[in-house]
């Protein structure tokens, strides 16, 4: 999956001002493009032609046209959706695990919003299903699944022997007491179930630092899944955003869907949460700018430490404009969608947090 420095990249790289942007949504399980002529191709093919209509006598745009043609003619493999960027002296295509909202086309300075979407919306998520015997461990972009590995519990080859039941003693009916033999069995089972999440809980830490994923799902039994995440360590079990009753016999992609509603639940609320959290801080007059006028004066400040954007934005020009902008300027970029896009739209359209306070006449500057 493509990340921010390859937007840096993207964007300083020479003749940048003049850069074809092309997005498509390949993915093959789109009822369009599983004709004989894929659906992507023929809104392609009409979207350049008219877009050579407004570039007219353009031959730097004329030559890209061509070679974006070119290019395209290739097989695309099992991508679901692909960006293209191409300058006279350079040609960069991202071919993505996950699906894009929309095609686009546009020429001139990279356009980059359907790309931050899919990377904002797209997180990587690891799912760990575990039970008392065996823990699954599954990866993916909210569409997609791939496993990462297993771990199984050796709890069934685990030598216990005679020391099950040995007898302490007689009772009514020649009856055999397990009395302190059942507890000593016990509590090896305890430990060895101990042993056991912690050596998952290992393996989860290590699956996160080297695939870089940020959310973590918990799936199985809730008194398993509470117990792995209790021999976690806080840098990773703080990354734990749900826990859900997923069974082990499901396949990896059932497990995705599964997981899926609370992953997005969680996503939602903490867009929520963020424009809550600006919209309060613009009108205190602290750290939080509303309205494109005080946004785009604290950008050209560089005051900006992130950039809030409702998805979709319908102005092409400000879709294209303000992330180029918070990227020239140092600051990150969410895009946000739902109850959170229609706040922020309600709120001026378009929202930042600050590194520090703003002046008093930009702090709120609703229309």
């Amino acid at each position: 999956m493509i990340d921010i420095a390859d937007i840096h990249r993207l964007i300083s790289q020479p003749d940048a001002d003049r850069t074809l942007s092309v997005f498509l949504m390949v993915d093959a399980a789109r009822l369009e493009n599983q004709a004989a002529t894929p659906g992507w191709r023929i809104w392609l093919k009409n979207a350049l032609r008219e877009l050579k209509g407004q570039h007219a006598g353009d031959e730097t745009f004329d030559a890209l046209r061509k070679q974006a043609e070119a290019l395209l003619e290739q097989p695309r493999g099992h991508s679901k959706g692909l960006a293209l960027f191409l300058t006279p002296s350079s040609e960069q295509v991202f071919e993505l695990p996950v699906p894009l909202a929309e095609h686009a086309v546009a020429y001139g300075r990279a356009s980059l919003g359907p790309l931050l979407w899919a990377m904002d919306e797209y997180e990587r998520t690891l799912i760990v299903v575990v039970d008392q015997e065996r823990a699954r461990f599954i990866s993916g972009y909210m569409g997609g699944a791939s496993r990462e590995g297993a771990h199984t519990n050796d709890v069934e080859a685990y030598d216990f022997g005679e020391k099950t039941q040995m007898p302490t003693g007689r009772g009514q009916g020649d009856r055999t007491m397990g009395g302190s033999n059942r507890d000593a069995f016990e509590a090896t089972i305890g430990d060895h179930l101990r042993r056991f999440y912690q050596e998952v809980a290992a393996q989860v830490r290590q699956i996160k630092e080297s695939s870089g994923v940020r959310r973590i799902i918990l799936g199985g039994p809730g008194e398993a899944a509470h117990a792995l995440k209790r021999e976690m360590h806080d840098s990773v079990a703080r990354h734990v955003v749900a826990i859900v009753p997923i069974p082990q016999w499901v396949d990896d992609g059932a497990v995705m869907r599964l997981a899926l509603p609370a992953a997005l639940e969680v996503e939602r609320q903490q867009e929520v949460d963020l424009v809550d959290e600006i919209v309060n801080f613009a009108r205190s007059g602290s750290r939080g700018a509303l309205g494109l006028v005080a946004v785009e004066d604290c950008l050209e400040r560089k005051q900006v430490e992130l950039l809030v954007l409702p998805w979709p934005l319908e102005d092409p020009a400000l879709r294209d404009r303000l992330p180029l902008a918070a990227l020239a300027a140092g600051a990150k970029i969410e895009l946000v969608s739902g109850a959170a896009a229609e706040r922020v739209v309600a709120e001026g359209g378009v929202a930042a947090r600050l590194f520090y306070t703003l002046r008093p006449e930009f702090g709120d500057q609703r229309p």
